[in-house]
């Protein structure tokens, strides 16, 4: 081989190996096999070329190039590749979004659940998804229209006022942050008082959680209490309960007649409850009654004398 040869060799595995090198820092591997697609779009937001396309955030390909299109060059056709051995299923989109914080573009596959795919060299649906600053301006936008209307309204409002009305007005905004300076000082104690109460405070959680949890630990004979005064109730329920009360009230409203009675003096109870005489006579009777017991006792012989061979005298 010759040197002339030899040096041609090297310098076109040095072409190969630069162009190779080019390529894998771009993120593209000539070695791989890839599909290309398109898709058009009206505004790329900051899509640059190399940029990757991920599938469910996993890396599959990468922009390949960028170009307007269309009448007027009002469109942008952007053409990417994915790996060979990922389909795209019908109306699945190309959406363009933001990647990181910093506003990166980026592509990903919004994927379908369809049998049918795209072929290489298809045009895609796309999609351009606002990007955070976007949505947050999109959302704030209008509370900030409402803003700027209503202090318009407002300050139209107050330039009809005299000057008496809008003292008036001053007055009540400087109260108005009077109040919310007094609010933040009470909160302020309010957070001093529960900072210098918090043991007792965890205490009595603690105490809570350890009564929740004895409940917790006895709802079966709880249940069961409640189940027993359930049939209780039932049962007193399902009794005559009616009929026993109007008999009790009947057995009371005779039994109160009876004590009416007895106070009137009516009847052999009422006299012996009313007449001291009665009870005197009673008395006296008991008194003399035990004497004779007594007499009966001690001389048996006086009231009774038995012969058991001859006749009484």
């Amino acid at each position: 081989m010759s040197k002339e040869l030899k040096i041609g060799l090297i310098g076109i595995f040095l072409i190969a190996l630069l162009i190779w090198g080019i390529n894998f820092l771009k993120g593209k591997d000539i070695f791989s096999s890839n599909d290309y697609y398109y898709a058009v779009y009206e505004n790329i937001a900051g899509l640059e070329k190399s940029s990757p396309v991920y599938l469910n955030g996993y890396k599959i390909g990468m922009v390949e190039n960028i170009a307007l299109s269309g009448d007027n060059m009002r469109n942008i056709t952007v053409k990417f590749f994915i790996r060979d051995d990922i389909k795209i299923p019908h109306n699945s989109k190309v959406v363009i979004y933001s990647s990181d914080l910093m506003g990166t573009k980026a592509i990903k596959l919004d994927i379908t659940g369809k049998k049918k795919y795209y072929q290489p060299g298809d045009t895609l649906p796309s999609v351009l998804q606002q990007d955070l600053t976007e949505r947050l301006y999109a959302e704030v936008k209008p509370i900030k229209n409402k803003a700027e209307t209503l202090i318009a309204s407002l300050d139209s409002i107050i330039s009809i006022f005299d000057e008496n009305t809008r003292n008036s007005v001053q007055n009540s905004l400087n109260n108005f942050d009077t109040t919310s300076k007094h609010l933040k000082n009470s909160s302020a104690e309010l957070d001093k008082l529960l900072t210098s109460n918090a043991s007792d405070l965890e205490q009595t959680l603690q105490n809570l959680e350890s009564i929740t949890s004895n409940l917790d630990q006895n709802k079966h004979n709880i249940t069961n209490t409640f189940s027993n005064i359930s049939e209780i109730t039932d049962s007193l329920k399902g009794s005559n309960m009616t009929a026993t009360l109007r008999h009790l009230e009947q057995t009371l409203s005779s039994t109160d007649s009876i004590l009416k009675k007895i106070n009137r003096g009516e009847g052999s109870a009422g006299l012996f409850v009313n007449n001291d005489s009665l009870y005197n006579n009673l008395n006296k009777t008991t008194e003399d009654l035990d004497i004779l017991i007594k007499d009966i006792k001690e001389n048996p012989k006086k009231y009774i004398n038995v012969s058991v061979f001859g006749k009484n005298k």
